[in-house]
C-alpha cells in the first residue's frame, strides 16, 4: 500500500508539473540547481551595475571644439576698452625721448584672459602682457616680458575713481645681450589707466628705484 501510495502521489506532482506553465516550471528547476548564496551574489551584482553608472567618475573626454567648458569671469569685462589696435604716444620723464607704442589686445583662452601684443619704437622691443582675473585673491594680475629680457608681474584691486591702478615688481635690463648675461635694475611699476573716451585711454606709468627715485612718463593711446 505504501508503494502504490507514492506512485500515486508522484504521478500527481508530474500531472500538476504539466499543467503549470512553461516559464514557471524552468524558473523552478533554476531555483533547485543553484545554491541560494550564489542567487543572492548574483542579485548584488546586478543591483551594483544598475546603480555603478550614478557613482562613475565623471566623463573625461574633451568637450567640443570652439566651446570652452568654463565661462570667463564677468570682471574680466572691466578690461576691455584694452581690446582692438591702438597707437600710443609715449612722453617720458624729463630727459627722455618720446616713442611711439603699437598695442594689439585680443581674448585668449576662451575670453578667461586678453593679451597685448607690444612694438615700441625707437630700440625694437617687442613685448607681451597678459591680462587676467585672480578668482581667489579678488585682483586683476597683469604679466609681462620682452624680447630684452626684462619681465614684470604687477595686481590691481579694480576701477576706482575712473581709475585702474596696477602695481608690482619690475625686473628692467639695462643692455640687452644676446649671451643671456645682462646687467639690469629692479624697480616698483605703477601703471594707471584711464578711460578718455570710446577708443582712447591713458596710462601714466610710474618707475620707482631702489634707492627712491621715481620717474613718470604717459601713454596716450588711441584706438587704430
Amino acid at each position: 500500500m505504501r508503494t502504490e501510495s507514492s506512485e500515486e502521489r508522484e504521478r500527481e506532482r508530474e500531472r500538476e508539473r504539466e499543467r503549470e506553465p512553461r516559464g514557471t516550471a524552468r524558473r523552478r528547476r533554476w531555483t533547485r540547481q543553484v545554491p541560494a548564496g550564489v542567487v543572492g551574489v548574483a542579485a548584488v551584482s546586478l543591483i551594483a551595475l544598475t546603480v555603478s553608472p550614478v557613482n562613475a567618475e565623471p566623463d573625461r573626454a574633451k568637450p567640443p571644439r570652439g566651446r570652452n567648458p568654463l565661462p570667463a569671469p564677468p570682471q574680466i569685462r572691466d578690461l576691455d576698452f584694452l581690446l582692438g589696435s591702438y597707437t600710443c604716444d609715449y612722453t617720458p620723464p624729463p630727459g627722455g625721448k618720446p616713442a611711439v607704442l603699437k598695442l594689439n589686445t585680443k581674448r585668449a583662452l576662451g575670453g578667461h584672459y586678453l593679451y597685448t601684443d607690444a612694438t615700441l619704437e625707437p630700440g625694437s622691443v617687442v613685448g607681451r602682457s597678459s591680462f587676467g582675473w585672480n578668482p581667489v585673491d579678488g585682483t586683476f594680475i597683469t604679466q609681462y616680458h620682452d624680447n630684452w629680457g626684462s619681465s614684470g608681474n604687477y595686481t590691481s584691486s579694480g576701477w576706482k575713481d575712473g581709475h585702474l591702478i596696477f602695481k608690482g615688481p619690475l625686473t628692467q635690463v639695462i643692455t640687452p645681450n644676446a649671451s643671456g648675461q645682462t646687467t639690469g635694475v629692479k624697480l616698483d611699476l605703477k601703471d594707471d589707466y584711464q578711460v578718455l573716451g570710446p577708443g582712447h585711454f591713458k596710462d601714466t606709468t610710474s618707475f620707482t628705484f631702489p634707492d627712491g627715485i621715481t620717474l613718470q612718463g604717459s601713454y596716450d593711446c588711441r584706438r587704430q
